[in-house]
């Protein structure tokens, strides 16, 4: 944010290696994580750097668990589609482990 002078933090939440998720923009509020995509998407970020190794279990558990409630609570659909954030803007986020990491997970697109 001080680097880039952004106002606010763009995603909607942020998980910890900690296990804990952390509310940044939350439900019902569009992120500023992906101009393309903010508006129909939930912006999901694991805190680190993971181009050479994954995230810790505590933290992709609570990602999981995010996504499952989002679902519960009706905030992402059902059918979503998930990608990671190099495939709606030019940025290495998540990071190469961690974008090949959940290229394994279900709902994920290579579109």
């Amino acid at each position: 944010m001080n680097n880039k002078n952004w106002a606010d933090i763009g995603y909607n939440f942020l998980v910890g290696e900690d296990g804990n998720v952390y509310e940044g923009r939350g439900w019902g509020k569009h992120g500023s994580h992906s101009k393309p995509y903010n508006s129909k998407s939930i912006g999901i970020c694991i805190i680190g750097n993971f181009n050479n190794h994954n995230p810790n279990a505590a933290a992709v558990k609570a990602v999981q668990d995010l996504i499952e409630y989002g679902v519960s609570l009706g905030k992402i659909q059902e059918n979503y589609t998930l990608l990671g954030h190099r495939q709606t803007t030019q940025t290495t986020c998540p990071g190469d482990s961690l974008y090949q990491l959940i290229q394994t997970w279900p709902h994920w697109s290579s579109n």
